[in-house]
This record gives structure tokens, sequence and C-alpha cells, in this order.
């Protein structure tokens, strides 16, 4: 295993992307996240740019 990276919003911290053999893996620590729990993604920030995406969503706010 590679590793993994912490994922914030806006300072919050929402989840875990884990590294697996060809992509990485997303924990959500967010209950607003659980629909992304066990979705690969191709690389960390990606994972990070749809989890704010999802967060914010759910916030009821707009993403820049």
């Amino acid at each position: 295993m590679r590793g993994s990276r912490p994922i914030s919003v806006d300072g919050r911290f929402v989840g875990v992307a884990v590294a697996r053999e060809a992509d990485w893996l997303f924990l959500a620590t967010d209950p607003g996240l659980e629909d992304l729990e066990g979705m690969a993604f191709p690389d960390p920030a990606e994972a990070a740019r749809v989890a704010r995406l999802v967060f914010l969503r759910g916030r009821g706010r707009v993403p820049a």
C-alpha cells in the first residue's frame, strides 16, 4: 500500500483516500458523504474534488 491522504472541505475533515494498487479508495468520516464510501478514484485530488462537491451541495451551498 502506498499510503493515505486526508480529505478536508473548508477545514473540516470529511474522509480519507487510501491507496490501492491501481486507484484510491474513499473512506468517509462525515455522515454527509456516506454515499461516496468505498468509491474508487484515480488519485486523491479527484476524491477531494468530488467529496467537496457532494459535501457543499448537501449543505445547500453551490461550490465555486
